[in-house]
Formats: structure tokens, C-alpha cells, sequence
């Protein structure tokens, strides 16, 4: 039997990931914010690639 990977909570789990890197980030260090605002675009694009690479139907 085959388990189908939930989308929905991988694509959450990944972007809540991301905010406590940048929660763990700000609390032992700098945050530099322009260069936050620069890799948010692209890691979002990532993990909606990562999310549409997981709905693709196994056939």
C-alpha cells in the first residue's frame, strides 16, 4: 500500500520552518531585513515548486 503525501501540511510545515529559521535567526543575531525581503520571494517559490512536485499523481 502506497501512502499519498499530504500537500497541504508539507507546504506549512516548510513555510513554518522558514519562519522559525528566521525567529531562531533573530534571536542569536542580526537580522539583516533587506536581505530577508530578497530571499522571501524566491523561497516561496521553491516551496510551491516542492508542493507541486508532491500533488503530481503517481501513475
Amino acid at each position: 500500500m502506497r501512502h499519498s503525501t499530504d500537500v497541504t501540511a508539507l507546504v506549512l510545515g516548510l513555510v513554518c520552518l522558514l519562519v522559525a529559521v528566521l525567529g531562531i535567526w533573530g534571536a542569536f543575531g542580526t537580522v539583516n531585513w533587506a536581505w530577508v525581503f530578497g530571499a522571501t520571494p524566491v523561497c516561496l517559490v521553491v516551496v510551491g515548486l516542492i508542493g507541486l512536485f508532491a500533488s503530481r499523481s503517481k501513475t
